[in-house]
């Protein structure tokens, strides 16, 4: 992260290089975990309606649920351990704390994206987003 916080747009597009498959992964955990919890959901649904669901299965699925939870929080801490800020995770939002002008912004970037070619200021968010070049 630099010092101060603020990114250039260098430091912020080095800074996406370390973290955008872990990005990409962070998504594949979300997708998977959400999976785990509608098992788990309807494993306790069928369970509490005196269904035959075996304990060891809810044991296993709770033991799914918790290692994909910590698995998610070693990518969050990798993503935010290197100064971004995780805006949209479905969509892979990633923001980069910077200053245009005197102005609070964030280099701003998306799943799918090539590289860092926009930016918006801290209040207005995606939608406000803004071609690089109109930054300069």
């Amino acid at each position: 992260m630099p010092a101060g916080g603020d990114f250039t747009l260098e430091e912020a597009r080095a800074a996406l290089r370390l973290i955008r498959d872990t990005v990409a992964e962070l998504q594949r955990t979300q997708h998977t975990l959400r999976g785990v919890k509608d098992e788990l959901n309807a494993l306790n649904r069928r369970h509490l309606n005196n269904g035959v669901v075996g304990e060891r299965r809810i044991r296993e699925v709770n033991i799914e649920l918790r290692r994909l939870g910590e698995e998610a929080q070693r990518q969050i801490s990798a993503i935010t351990g290197a100064g971004a800020e995780i805006k949209g995770l479905d969509e892979g939002l990633i923001d980069f704390p910077t200053t245009i002008d005197g102005v609070l912004a964030y280099w701003c970037w998306r799943a799918g994206e090539d590289d860092i070619d926009w930016w918006h200021p801290r209040t207005s968010g995606f939608s406000g987003r803004r071609p690089i070049d109109e930054a300069r």
